[in-house]
């Protein structure tokens, strides 16, 4: 019905939905960013000043939005109004389509799809990840576990996974430590999520990369086997995709070997593995974490990824594994389509 009502405002009053829809963004980032001042969200929306400041005046007369030298902010008004803002946004842009298409073009379960474009406004990944938190959180029951990848997209999600009431699980980081940035480290971010839930959570104290012997011989400590098997038995794992060519310049691959693989047509990375557009692994993982291939039958792999520039890695992701739920943007989603339409 929504998509419907926004097709006849499309038809009989095309300036009127522009000028709508201008309202609905400017909101949403307002909801994202505040304190936020009117030049730093003209940047963030390529819109003029002279644009915002319209539009916030607009917005102030109306008790949604507060001005004042900190920046903009929403009122209790326009945070009640928000969710209804958000879903005009989704019609008025056809996201639903996208979501219908991609889910049947990829065999995903569901698709999530959240307005905007993250390589060009870093802004929408906190959409992204508030949306994946959502919805996450609708999967999870009393007594389940869910195993977290790391990476600066599960970090947004993390921060946004919230309970109104304890919800007694179980949290465990999908991978052992990798890189350098603590805060984006998948034990992190299980201790995060445990701690905003309510549940519980145990850690890996182990790097992502060992060989196999010395895999095998910490794999004897009571510590490490106890959270290895968690992670096996885990009931959703949630994790981020990665483009193969920005995932080799930081990974412990031999040069030579990172560009075999790139040259063999490598373009999407997760868990440490490394897969062509078709789908086809390349490089298995030799990461000290979940084995993908011996996963409960019931588990369900929930990926998290946005920008136009992740699109091909997210499709190489998905049709080597099956998802139940992907959530991404507006500018992976469209591009996805255009390449999925030209093969």
């Amino acid at each position: 019905m929504q998509n419907e009502f926004v097709g006849l405002m499309q038809s009989l009053a095309p300036d009127l939905v522009s000028e709508l829809a201008q309202r609905a963004l400017v909101l949403e980032r307002i909801a994202t960013m505040a304190p936020v001042g009117r030049r730093q969200l003209a940047v963030k929306l390529h819109l003029t000043e002279r644009e915002i400041r319209a539009c916030a005046n607009t917005l102030r007369e109306q008790g949604l939005i507060t001005l004042d030298p900190a920046g903009m902010a929403l009122t209790d008004k326009a945070r009640d109004l928000l969710p209804a803002v958000q879903a005009f946004n989704h019609a008025l842009n056809n996201l639903t389509g996208m979501e219908d298409a991609l889910a049947d073009c990829l065999q995903i379960g569901r698709v999530c799809v959240i307005p905007g474009n993250a390589d060009e406004d870093e802004a929408v990944i906190d959409e992204v990840g508030r949306a994946a938190a959502q919805r996450v959180r609708g999967m999870l029951h009393s007594g389940a576990t869910l195993a977290v990848a790391g990476g600066s997209t599960m970090a947004a999600t993390a921060r946004h996974m919230h309970s109104p009431s304890p919800l007694h699980v179980m949290v465990v980081p999908a991978r052992g430590g990798w890189g350098r940035a603590v805060h984006t480290q998948a034990n992190t971010l299980a201790a995060e999520i445990a701690q905003h839930l309510g549940g519980h959570h145990r850690l890996i104290h182990l790097p992502d990369y060992m060989d196999d012997a010395a895999k095998q011989e910490m794999l004897r400590l009571p510590d490490v086997r106890e959270v290895m098997e968690l992670i096996q038995r885990a009931d959703v794992i949630l994790h981020g995709i990665g483009c193969a060519e920005e995932m080799l310049r930081d990974s412990k691959l031999a040069p030579s070997q990172a560009r075999r693989l790139l040259a063999e047509g490598a373009v999407g990375e997760s868990f440490g593995a490394y897969y062509d557009k078709e789908g086809k692994c390349l490089l298995a993982s030799s990461s000290v974490g979940v084995d993908l291939a011996r996963l409960s039958p019931g588990c369900r792999m929930i990926a998290v990824a946005a920008g136009k520039h992740k699109a091909e890695a997210i499709i190489a992701v998905l049709r080597h594994d099956r998802h139940a739920l992907l959530v991404t943007d507006e500018g992976a989603a469209r591009e996805m389509l255009r390449l999925l339409n030209h093969r």
